[in-house]
Formats: structure tokens, C-alpha cells, sequence
């Protein structure tokens, strides 16, 4: 298990944000050798982008890069998961802030436990 969490500067739309968090998780997973079952996402429109031929989209680079790196890691596609049940990411994006370039590998931060918790209750 590795958590991390890292702060971007700039101005960005919501789906682009979402994106460029679920690239950089799974650029950090290809740098510990993870091999993943799935990512998850709480955006479903995400989920169809990446399903679809979105060649024309203004998101296409990034659609591309995040779908490169799920094939190579991912033994399944991204799937769509309620907010509900990914409170461990909202919780590192809340804190992420104060802990600005952090990471843990084989460990949980005591202040995840109840949302890792509560996920995985799910």
C-alpha cells in the first residue's frame, strides 16, 4: 500500500483536476512497480471519456496519458466508484495543502484509517 499526496499551482477545470490527480496516481504506482486491479474515480463522465474516441476532446493529451498508463497497470478498466466510497482521495485532497509533496509506502497515515475504513466498508 503507498498514499500520496502533492500540490499543483494554477487554475484548473474540475474534470481537468480529477484527471491530472488520477495521472499522477498511477504515475506514482509505475514507480513503485504496482500492478494494480483497477483505478477508480468518482467521475463518471471521466470514466465515459476514456471509454470513447475522445481524440478531439480538449482534455485528449491527458485522456491519452491516464488511458496509456491504465492499460499497462490496470488488469481492468477505470471504474466509476460513488464519492461515497473514495474518501480516502477527498481526504488527501483536503489535506493536501498542509501536506504539500507527501508520501507514505507501507503504511497508513493515522489520519486515514477511519476513511480507509469506511472505503473499504463499501
Amino acid at each position: 500500500m503507498a498514499v500520496f499526496a502533492r500540490t499543483f499551482t494554477g487554475n484548473f477545470a474540475v474534470k481537468e483536476a480529477e484527471l491530472i490527480a488520477l495521472r499522477e496516481g498511477l504515475e506514482f504506482a509505475v514507480r513503485l512497480n504496482f500492478q494494480l486491479e483497477a483505478a477508480e474515480i468518482d467521475s463518471l463522465s471521466i470514466v465515459q471519456d476514456l471509454e470513447s474516441d475522445f481524440t478531439f476532446s480538449s482534455l485528449a493529451e491527458l485522456l491519452h496519458d491516464v488511458s496509456a498508463l491504465i492499460h499497462t497497470l490496470c488488469r481492468a478498466p477505470c471504474q466509476y466508484i460513488p464519492r461515497e466510497g473514495n474518501c480516502v482521495a477527498h481526504e488527501l485532497a483536503s489535506a493536501s495543502f498542509a501536506l504539500s509533496n507527501s508520501f507514505w509506502t507501507n503504511c497508513i497515515p493515522i489520519f486515514l484509517s477511519p476513511h480507509i475504513r469506511g472505503d473499504l466498508s463499501q
